[in-house]
């Protein structure tokens, strides 16, 4: 039921020196959100498992002889949602136990001498939640802290809560298991000399030791101990520890404190090891590099990319990598050795704010970067934050703009989140004495639309220890306009794809746009207000509805350039997937493909008549072109939904969209074949009808149309107001290929 698994014996290749040794419960940190509904989230497929630092402690202390047992709050927390289909997180008002009281049973039935937390700042109120649980429930077990979180709020943390003994400072894998020999021999005066711990006194006063040296051979770490997590088999990826340290100083960052800045690698020879050894062991062959900075050094990833190919495994794998630290002959040496993900954290698409922030990168330079990985199929995760105390109303423009500008790229998938003073920042550090309490909650330091109520007490009661859920002031713009923009440019990504690509380009401003939908959406929710339950508005649906209503009856009228484009954009991203099911043909059974045959379009299927061509619009798009210099040149589009619930879109050539017109349930193939007359030239001198069966053949190839014997004429498959939410540009691989092929030609 759990990824818990209790180990009762050391591993054989190492017995410590005191016989079994302590047990020990590592729990890993709560990082699954639910940002999405409880359904959805439960539904998640958590691709590359708990944060494998638990599972490379877990493998040390083994070999040192401790046994082991790792607590996989993530899993846990889906089979939580999962138990009982519908119901939300705790604090939204349903009676069902909270995920704390879920854990219990794992907890209770643990019976270890020590239980070591993990932390990140968005879960930390839980893991001391449950640190308290499990002094209630094993009151003779010693309770330790450990990560990122804890490691800068260590004195706050055991000062306010008596139920944590210990936290381990920085990286833990020579001080954790220094600590349970320690604890193990009850020799209490070998804590004073443990560097990196943080720990009480007998008379409840807190001793902090100097920081503890960090590993500087990383290849002396084993491989971590996968084999305890029980869901490894069905993950499609594993994260794989290959460096750690960024050598940069950025003013919002923690990464540099915990591991002090001090820039380090895996060797070739062992990166290729552990990722061989792990595809033999659990067959999986994508890989999640864990380093903030990979391409800091260059000769180093070279080596490793040129190693992999010429070993002549076909591994996949994701990176991190600032825009400045790598090159276009980089990337694509990185994409023909398996380089599928990349994330970039832009942080800011301000070129001021990049200097105030200490992030100083150059923004055409990052655009060059996007571009290239994108040309090469890299997928990237285009990272921006918002809410600098320093930012003014342009610099947000300026980052909106980016964030919606990388929509170009078919590849590019861009993050905008909140800023979040994290604890031990310089941005902290700065403006500690100005935190405030606003409940607008940043989606870094954030576990979902609702936090827990015990959570907020917790919050409330200890600024120092959570400093992640409060909020700097800001100067130039209003925290709830900072919010407000970074939903509806957050969510309107998410609905639509084209569409705020093209409302950028014909507005220049998308803040303008922004402040007259919020005028607009004012007028229409006094009049006529529509509940959207316990779903935020902009994650709902009604949000869609409402934002292509304003798009047509507003902004079309009052603020655009180019009405007409703007229109056919709406047309094309203007419709569910249930809208468009409704007004699909109604499938027909087939029959054998023959000159007799009645082709009908097949159920799933419908075409509508766009004013300007779609390619057109796209292709202006991607280039940054004037929307208003598109001629006018009707096309015709063809929608399909797939078994996914999603919708792919071909632009038709015109006898492509002339032959499946012509399919409308009453003619035989050789009718619509016989008065096929395209343009000679458009065929290349091929006998029109000869030209119409093939083009039939490929329609019927390509699942457009149905033939049958039975003439019945479907219900309705050509719409002029249909559109595409979920397309497929037809740049790309889903545009119909032209006919008829050369071959046809002989």
């Amino acid at each position: 039921m759990s990824d818990m698994v209790m180990l009762d014996s050391p591993t054989p290749d190492a017995v410590h020196a005191g016989g079994p040794g302590k047990s020990i419960c590592l729990v890993s940190a709560l990082t699954v959100t639910d940002f999405l509904d409880a359904e959805t989230t439960a539904r998640a497929r958590i691709d590359t498992g708990a944060q494998v630092g638990i599972f490379t402690l877990a493998a040390i202390l083994r070999r040192e002889g401790f046994r082991t047992q790792v607590l996989n709050l993530d899993d846990l927390f889906l089979e939580y949602l999962r138990a009982e289909p519908g119901r939300s997180r705790e604090g939204d008002g349903n009676r069902g136990p909270s995920f704390r009281d879920y854990l219990t049973g794992f907890l209770r039935e643990s019976d270890c001498d020590v239980f070591g937390f993990s932390s990140i700042c968005s879960s930390y109120p839980l893991t001391l939640r449950l640190a308290n649980l499990v002094r209630e429930l094993h009151p003779e077990a010693k309770v330790l802290l450990g990560g990122p979180q804890a490691s800068v709020v260590d004195v706050a943390t055991l000062k306010e809560f008596p139920s944590v003994d210990f936290v381990l400072r920085g990286e833990a894998d020579i001080t954790l298991p220094r600590l349970l020999t320690i604890l193990e021999r009850a020799d209490a005066a070998q804590l004073h000399r443990l560097n990196g711990l943080t720990f009480r006194r007998p008379d409840g006063g807190v001793i902090r030791n100097p920081n503890a040296e960090v590993v500087r051979e990383l290849d002396s770490l084993p491989l971590p101990a996968f084999d305890l997590d029980l869901g490894i088999q069905k993950r499609g990826g594993v994260h794989i520890e290959i460096g750690r340290g960024c050598p940069f100083a950025c003013t919002f960052c923690s990464t540099n404190d915990f591991f002090r800045r001090q820039f380090r690698l895996k060797s070739t020879a062992t990166m290729l090891r552990e990722m061989e050894e792990i595809a033999n062991r659990y067959g999986i062959h994508y890989f999640s590099f864990i380093h903030d900075m990979y391409t800091v050094d260059r000769k180093r990833v070279v080596e490793f990319c040129e190693a992999l190919l010429a070993s002549g495994a076909s591994y996949t794998w994701g990176c991190s990598a600032r825009t400045d630290c790598v090159d276009d002959e980089l990337i694509a040496l990185m994409a023909e050795a398996g380089c599928r993900g990349m994330f970039f954290g832009i942080e800011t698409g301000s070129q001021r704010m990049q200097e105030v922030i200490n992030k100083k990168l150059d923004l055409e330079d990052a655009w060059q970067r996007i571009r290239t990985a994108d040309r090469h199929g890299i997928d990237t995760a285009v990272a921006l934050i918002t809410g600098f105390p320093e930012e003014t109303r342009d610099d947000l423009r300026d980052t909106i703009h980016f964030f919606v500008n990388s929509l170009r790229f078919d590849h590019a998938e861009p993050q905008l989140s909140l800023l979040a003073p994290l604890a031990g920042t310089p941005i902290f550090d700065r403006h500690q004495n100005e935190l405030m309490l606003d409940y607008i909650f940043s989606d870094m330091s954030h576990q979902g639309w609702w936090q827990d109520e015990e959570d907020i007490e917790l919050i409330k009661a200890h600024p120092r220890i959570f400093p992640n859920f409060y909020a700097i002031p800001t100067s130039g713009v209003s925290r709830t306009y900072f919010r407000e923009v970074r939903d509806f440019a957050t969510y309107v990504c998410e609905w639509f794809r084209w569409l705020p690509v093209g409302l950028l380009r014909d507005s220049g401003d998308l803040l303008r746009v922004f402040d007259r939908w919020k005028q607009w959406l004012s007028e229409r929710q006094a009049a006529n207000p529509v509940p959207t339950g316990r779903t935020p508005y902009y994650c709902h649906r009604q949000f869609r509805r409402d934002f292509l209503d304003f798009v047509e009856s507003c902004y079309i009228v009052e603020m655009a350039k180019a009405p007409v484009a703007i229109a056919t954009l709406v047309r094309m991203e203007g419709f569910s997937v249930a809208e468009a099911a409704a007004g699909a043909p109604v499938p027909i059974a087939g029959n054998a493909f023959d000159e007799t045959a009645i082709p009908h379009i097949a159920g799933g299927h419908f075409l509508s008549d766009l004013p300007i061509a779609y390619d057109d619009i796209v292709e202006c798009l991607r280039n940054r072109g004037s929307l208003g210099d598109l001629p006018l040149r009707k096309s015709t589009v063809a929608f399909r939904l797939t078994p996914g619930s999603k919708i792919s879109v071909w632009q038709l050539q015109p006898m492509t969209a002339t032959l499946l017109r012509s399919c409308d349930g009453e003619k035989s193939m050789q009718q619509i074949a016989s008065e096929f007359q395209p343009d000679a030239e458009e065929i290349g001198g091929i006998p029109a009808q000869k030209a119409g069966m093939f083009g039939l053949m490929l329609l019927h190839g390509q699942g457009f149309i149905t033939p049958s014997h039975e003439r019945r004429k479907p219900a309705s498959p050509v719409d002029e107001g249909f559109a595409a939410q979920h397309v497929i540009p037809p740049s790309g691989a889903g545009t119909q290929q032209p006919w008829p092929p050369a071959a046809l030609r002989q």
